[in-house]
């Protein structure tokens, strides 16, 4: 298993505000979170990450985590996943129609979010609060 990194949030995520937020929408899945920023007059700003053609996700909140050493406030790329791997062995030949990826962040109070994806996409950052719902 190689950790690749590929984003990291845009300050310490202790700084999140109202939350994170998971939903789906055809077939992807959107982390989105809000945050004050210390370095800009705690100013608030909101933004997520996109992960398209999800397959499968798991969370386990912060007191049922098993560390992916590297991944707090960092989305990591798992090459030769197990997640992967057993996926494979479930489905074979969808398997070998997907480019599957594994994606995991650790985000602090909120814990480990896993995504086995194709790939995944940088929301535009926006000042001010998550609209309810988003």
């Amino acid at each position: 298993m190689e950790k690749i990194e590929k984003w990291k949030f845009p300050v310490s995520s202790n700084c999140i505000c109202s939350g994170v937020n998971l939903t789906y929408q055809k077939g992807d899945a959107i982390l989105t979170y809000d945050y004050y920023d210390i370095d800009n007059d705690d100013k608030v700003f909101n933004g997520g990450l996109i992960f398209s053609g999800t397959v499968a996700h798991r969370h386990s909140s912060e007191k049922f985590t098993k560390y992916i050493e590297g991944s707090y406030d960092t989305l990591l790329e798992i090459t030769n996943s197990d997640w992967i791997n057993e996926l494979t062995t479930l489905s074979p030949d969808w398997a070998k129609r997907l480019s599957m990826k594994n994606f995991a962040i650790y985000l602090d109070s909120y814990g480990l979010f896993e995504f086995i994806a194709k790939d995944f996409i940088v929301m535009n950052i926006k000042e001010g609060e998550m609209e309810q719902g988003a």
